[in-house]
């Protein structure tokens, strides 16, 4: 009897151990999201997994795992049976999916594209020590925002809220800025998209109002700072689940990036005479915080 439940637990570990069939799904050709797939491909492959890379519309190879990257992925792969792993699409983007396609957590999880609300208020209160008043614009109240507010009313600072409703993003705008020291952005790409970024960038230094962003992007093109996560950052936090998951054949729950990087523009910093710390000292001072 015990000889033969030791053949069964090997067996079951033999199987487990197998190389696993990797299917990563692309929203979008090239940037992070290319750069992502091949650092994941680079990390996996000392495991024996077979990691394929394919684009949203593609006939896709079967896949015992799939990993969708970006938003228009995750929707794609939602009602498939297969596990999903979803990377680059926010908290609130996950959740909607989760719902919608009534997956178990077990097969269906994500490393989000949001920072832990945490570490953004821990950022805005490093680099903006004096603001008293902090502004969100979004168009539906976003997960993490009870968070936001506790955070906030725990450090002393107010959150003034704007929600778009049926009104032009324009006058949102104007109102949420008339009313705060910065504009923090929580995504949402009803509100913060290609289209509608540089207005709000441009509206914003008009009225000499700092804008803390969600990624590098945002800072080259005119934020104050951001608090985001690389490629790689996000290609090792998702090599490591892929690796979970072949030894126990259930996937991490759902979970904010791992690893970040702060970026700070100190052209706009100048213009808005503010003297603020280099990124790397912000971001050993973010890291310190609870």
């Amino acid at each position: 009897m015990l000889s033969a439940l030791v053949f069964v637990l090997l067996g079951l570990t033999s199987a487990m151990a197998e190389p696993q069939r990797v299917t990563v799904v692309l929203s979008e050709t090239g940037g992070s999201y290319q750069a992502f797939g091949d650092l994941l491909r680079d990390k996996l492959q000392a495991s024996g997994s077979e990691l394929s890379i394919g684009h949203v519309g593609d006939l896709l190879r079967q896949g015992d795992l799939y990993i969708a990257v970006g938003m228009k992925a995750a929707v794609e792969l939602a009602d498939r049976e297969a596990p999903v792993l979803n990377v680059f699409i926010p908290k609130s983007g996950h959740d909607r999916l989760l719902l919608e396609s009534r997956r178990r957590g077990t097969s269906y999880s994500a490393i989000y594209l949001d920072q832990p609300p945490e570490r953004q208020v821990a950022l805005l209160r490093a680099v903006l020590p004096h603001v008293r008043k902090v502004g969100v614009l979004y168009s539906d109240p976003p997960p993490e925002l009870p968070s936001v507010r506790k955070l906030l009313a725990d450090s002393g600072l107010e959150l003034n809220e704007r929600k778009l409703d049926q009104r032009p993003l324009n006058d949102a705008l104007e109102s949420v800025l008339e009313e705060s020291d910065v504009l923090m952005v929580l995504p949402d790409a009803s509100v913060y998209n290609p289209g509608t970024i540089r207005n709000i960038l441009l509206t914003a230094y008009r009225k000499q109002i700092p804008l803390v962003g969600i990624s590098q992007a945002y800072v080259r093109a005119g934020a104050l700072c951001a608090v985001y996560s690389k490629p790689e950052q996000i290609a090792e936090q998702a090599a490591a689940m892929i690796r979970r998951y072949a030894e126990s054949g259930r996937l991490s729950a759902a979970q904010y990036p791992a690893e970040f990087e702060v970026s700070v523009n100190m052209q706009v910093a100048r213009s808005l005479d503010l003297r603020i710390k280099d990124a790397a000292m912000l971001r050993a001072e973010v890291r310190g915080k609870p």
